[in-house]
């Protein structure tokens, strides 16, 4: 849970100094890039602790569908929203999923 904050608080600094702060910028960009990199095998463990073999590809089929609905949608207003909206939006989204997680990783300890 935390990488996912990390990687939201890195998006969100990039968004908030935007390219008046070059150097921040792409430090922020190479902060999310190591958590993109730390996301997937942590992803692959967590999907075969809480994911039955049989309906794994069916449930991640069926996620990816909104996943791909939110993207499609903001890249088709990217002209209204701009880079910086873009990056809210990532950044908005990052911080739904660190939640998710921590509500995740509490229901895991109670059991």
């Amino acid at each position: 849970a935390s990488m996912l904050y990390v990687a939201a608080l890195a998006i969100s600094a990039a968004t908030y100094f935007g390219s008046a702060h070059l150097s921040v910028l792409v430090a922020a960009f190479f902060v999310f890039e190591a958590c993109v990199g730390m996301y997937f095998p942590s992803i692959g463990t967590l999907r075969s602790r809480y994911l039955p073999d049989a309906q794994r590809s069916v449930i991640m089929n069926l996620f990816g569908i909104p996943l791909n609905l939110i993207v499609v949608s903001v890249f088709l207003s990217i002209n209204t929203l701009g880079v910086s909206g873009a990056l809210t939006c990532a950044s908005a989204a990052l911080g739904i999923a660190s939640l998710c997680m921590t509500l995740l990783a509490n229901s895991a300890k109670k059991e």
